[in-house]
């Protein structure tokens, strides 16, 4: 349903209302009460992440404004999702209080936290004040409720939009693969995008590893999402593929000639979840934030600060590439917890395993 009534939007160029229902239920106003008691968020998570804490301290003086708290925020830097997850799951092993009183993470953190343990489990949806979409695609709770999602990363290629000239800019996989372009743009490291595609229902992995060892003879090296500044720079012209638009979009607001582009065969949405820890020390401020986040207004300033918001609904600004892979025909790899615990996880890494060898020996 939802990708017909994508499609049908997108082709008639119609919109839908801008904002849904926001209502605070019973439920809702006693974790407003609750985290006003507690009197503090402590969030700990990659810098950068929804703005880092410039942009976290903006979120949450207006989140505090909308429910009357006066919450202060304690935000720390601290290392990726799969380092910060480990990090959690140890205290919570060791009796600990929470480095995070949320858990910042895309679907395998919240399959391991919640397998674990490690995360509460709770009625999102009893809690929530803006209504769910009916035509969204994915379901924004977490199974078991151990978390919920707030942001999607539309993955694509990020390219130097200043030394790629607009006819070069890619439109299909295969466009990376020009003559010009050998030596000159990148992968990374971890194989992002292209072991997800090999997903029996995508691409196949016939496809994907034929096209990873193409890949790696073409390519000049290997980068970091991190370090887009590296395309920014011209030391390579495009990144296949990339983590996410986000990263893009930041350096394109700090004036650097970085964009995105999608391509038509297909792209993964990489699903970004909150869950709050059972050792949190302040769960009922970090269920708060989780909430603000799916707000009109928690949603852009996601926007504003951190270049994401969530694809579902209507006025979201990850919505346009998503209709138009739709459009196209394209495959969409969405990147839920659900996904994740219902495809085999070991085969994904044991494929992850194979093209990251590949790319780092150069297609051999």
């Amino acid at each position: 349903m939802f990708a017909r009534v994508l499609v049908a939007l997108a082709v008639l160029g119609l919109t839908l209302p801008a904002f849904a229902e926001e209502k605070i239920s019973p439920a809702l106003q006693k974790v407003i009460e609750a985290a006003k008691k507690e009197g503090e968020l402590k969030i700990q998570w990659t810098a950068g992440r929804l703005g880092g804490d410039a942009g976290v301290r903006k979120m949450v003086a207006a989140m505090n404004k909308r429910y009357g708290t006066d919450l202060k925020l304690r935000f720390t830097p601290g290392p990726n999702f799969p380092r910060m997850t480990a990090k959690l799951l140890q205290e919570h092993a060791a009796g600990q209080p929470s480095s995070s009183d949320i858990l910042l993470g895309s679907s395998n953190h919240m399959s391991q936290g919640t397998a674990k343990g490690m995360l509460m489990l709770m009625d999102w949806e009893g809690l929530l004040e803006r209504s769910n979409p009916k035509d969204a695609n994915i379901n924004r709770t977490a199974p078991k409720g151990a978390g919920v999602a707030i942001a999607s990363r539309v993955v694509g290629i990020s390219y130097n939009s200043r030394l790629v000239k607009p006819e070069d800019v890619p439109q299909s996989m295969d466009d990376v693969f020009k003559a010009k372009f050998k030596g000159k743009i990148a992968s990374t490291p971890y194989a992002t995008g292209l072991y997800q595609f090999a997903a029996d229902d995508m691409l196949g992995r016939e496809r994907m590893t034929a096209y990873t060892k193409r890949l790696a003879g073409h390519i000049g090296g290997l980068m970091g999402c991190n370090s887009m500044d590296r395309v920014a720079s011209g030391e390579f012209l495009m990144l296949i593929f990339d983590c996410g638009h986000d990263d893009a979009i930041r350096m394109q607001r700090r004036g650097a000639p970085v964009k995105q582009a999608t391509i038509k065969e297909i792209s993964r949405v990489n699903v970004i979840y909150f869950g709050i820890p059972k050792h949190a020390q302040h769960p009922n401020a970090g269920i708060l934030f989780a909430n603000f986040m799916h707000t009109a207004e928690g949603q852009k300033l996601q926007w504003d600060l951190g270049g994401h918001d969530l694809h579902i609904y209507p006025e979201a600004n990850t919505r346009k590439p998503v209709l138009d892979i739709l459009a196209g025909g394209g495959l969409l790899f969405i990147d839920t917890v659900e996904r994740n615990n219902t495809h085999d996880p070991k085969a994904l890494r044991k494929i992850q395993a194979e093209y990251r060898k590949i790319l780092k020996d150069g297609g051999k």
